[in-house]
C-alpha cells in the first residue's frame, strides 16, 4: 500500500471516529499514522544514504585509495544487510 493510501485510510478512518467521538480510536490512529510517516521517512532517507554511498564508492574506486573503499564498502553492505533498499 502507498503512502498516499495509508494517509487516506487514516484520515478518513480518524474522521469517521471524530463524528462518533471515539477518543481512543482517533488517538490509536494518530498513533498509527505518525509511525507509518516516520517509518516512510526513515525508509527514503535509507535509500537516498545508499544511492549517494555508492556514488562515492564508484568514484574511490577510480582513485584506489583502498582503506576508505574499505570503510564505504563495508557501510554499504551493512545498510543493504538490514533490507533498507
Amino acid at each position: 500500500m502507498s503512502i498516499d493510501e495509508v494517509i487516506e485510510d487514516a484520515l478518513f478512518d480518524y474522521c469517521k471516529a471524530r463524528c462518533e467521538r471515539e477518543c481512543a480510536t482517533q488517538d490509536r490512529i494518530e498513533c498509527d499514522l505518525r509511525a507509518t510517516i516516520e517509518m516512510y521517512v526513515a525508509e527514503a532517507v535509507a535509500r537516498e544514504r545508499v544511492t549517494v554511498l555508492d556514488e562515492v564508492l564508484r568514484g574511490l574506486r577510480s582513485e584506489r585509495d583502498t582503506d576508505q573503499l574499505r570503510a564505504i564498502i563495508a557501510e554499504v553492505e551493512a545498510i543493504r544487510a538490514r533490507g533498507t533498499t
